[in-house]
């Protein structure tokens, strides 16, 4: 657990600077309200009461990517993003009472323009959030209206007649690049239970793999290959059925009461599995397990096991490189970066592992990725929220995978995964450079080896 709740890391700042240099969105702007002594200054006069809950500070704040990368650079170990997610609560307990103050930078918006702006888009993300993402069974009734969206033909039909065109131009680039959704028969529950391979003579560990809702639904075959690799490094693999949403989105949104009552239920789901190891896929979503102890700092009911439950917690690039085995892994000669995913290695420490498992591909050439500190503007849904800012980022990182010269870009978060196909695709550059999850990639080298023995 952090040494300091975030009311009291709010006060440690010493204004030192050493955060500037990291982040993503003061780096573009050059406005110091867009970097992390400026977000802890505007969150702890909210808090203080100095300043009321506004359009104009929601606003900024909003404009986080709550990468973390200011905490990892910080020697005060000065907890922004929680700070920033602390005003956030705030804002949206006043939004929910409609108690937004008139004071914003939009001159031409008064306190009900803003009452009657923040209904529906309150009332929109309530419903994907606590309806849909949260409940697997809705989530898979829209993976399977996508399949049906990309597999009848309507896809094309939208495309060619131009449908598009009237949805915002961020939601048409994210269409272009929306990955090949499973069929519903392919998208069953995973097996309960699946053992190592047969030539690991010797277990590496009894581990439960967690699924996650978009991940498993959007990028099901990725967890499929997820298993897959962990069996083929050594460990006996469960996945618990009753495991849910890991309430990221949910808490970073200022929706702490649903994103514990989640985490409760992730919780309950994975203590009767009997693991060593609860891995994920997601940088994303391993974050937001490894802080479920925060979640329950005043909740001593809760406490013990979710502490357990966050030592588990485990990338499966780390668990692979630090006590799998991996059999024979062989590239087709290609050039390879690898662009990090924030939380994977700014909340769960996990820096060099994905690095030297792609380096460890035989005839592969590995090329460092240059500022591969900055989050490359995904973060979640803030590519969506923020599409102009995000963009931005993007472009920057585009700039240096350019440099690469590499033929595959990987990453380790769906997040990444999707906001870097849409670099690729914004650059044009779709048969130059593929873009792939560093899991995908493993599998792929591993199937690739035993096709040539």
């Amino acid at each position: 657990m952090k040494t300091l709740t975030p009311e009291q890391s709010m006060y440690t700042c010493v204004r030192c600077g050493a955060c500037r240099g990291v982040c993503p969105t003061l780096n573009i702007t050059g406005r110091e309200a867009d970097g992390p002594r400026g977000r802890v200054l505007m969150a702890r006069s909210l808090l203080e009461g100095e300043i009321p809950v506004n359009q104009e500070i929601k606003e900024q704040l909003d404009r986080c990517l709550l990468c973390s990368a200011c905490v990892d650079a910080c020697p005060m170990d000065v907890q922004v993003p929680d700070i920033v997610m602390l005003a956030k609560e705030q804002i949206a307990a006043a939004t929910e009472m409609e108690s937004f103050h008139p004071k914003t930078l939009r001159l031409d918006n008064s306190q009900n323009d803003m009452k009657r702006t923040a209904k529906p888009v309150r009332g929109l993300k309530d419903f994907l959030f606590d309806k849909v993402i949260a409940d697997q069974k809705n989530l898979n009734k829209v993976g399977n209206l996508l399949w049906m969206y990309q597999k009848s033909g309507l896809q094309k039909v939208t495309r060619a007649v131009g449908i598009l065109k009237f949805f915002p131009e961020q939601m048409q680039q994210m269409e272009q690049i929306m990955p090949e959704i499973l069929p519903p028969k392919k998208r069953q529950q995973h097996p309960e239970f699946t053992p190592r391979a047969k030539e690991q003579t010797e277990s590496r560990g009894r581990v439960a793999f967690f699924q996650g809702c978009i991940m498993d639904m959007m990028f099901r075959e990725t967890n499929d290959n997820s298993i897959k690799l962990l069996s083929k490094a050594g460990f006996d693999v469960v996945t618990p059925k009753s495991q849910v949403c890991c309430g990221a989105l949910h808490h970073h949104s200022g929706k702490t009461d649903k994103a514990v009552e989640l985490a409760k239920s992730n919780i309950a789901a994975f203590e009767s599995a009997n693991v060593d190891y609860i891995i994920t896929n997601a940088g994303g979503c391993g974050a937001a397990m490894t802080e479920y102890e925060e979640l329950f700092r005043d909740n001593p009911a809760w406490l013990g096991r979710a502490k357990k439950f966050t030592e588990k917690i485990c990338d499966i690039s780390e668990i692979i490189y630090e006590k799998g085995e991996l059999p024979e892994l062989v590239g087709r000669g290609e050039r390879v970066t690898y662009q990090p995913s924030c939380h994977l290695q700014y909340v769960m420490k996990v820096k060099d592992a994905p690095a030297k498992l792609v380096k460890s591909v035989e005839n592969a050439e590995y090329v460092d990725l240059p500022e591969k500190k900055y989050c490359c503007g995904s973060a979640g849904i803030y590519n969506m929220l923020q599409p102009e800012l995000a963009n931005e980022i993007l472009d920057r990182k585009m700039e240096k995978v350019k440099e690469t010269d590499s033929a595959v870009l990987i990453t380790a978060n769906p997040g990444c995964y999707l906001q870097m196909k849409l670099g690729v695709h914004r650059e044009g550059m779709e048969k130059v450079i593929e873009t792939k999850h560093i899991v995908d990639y493993l599998v792929e080298s591993i199937d690739r080896a035993e096709s040539k023995r």
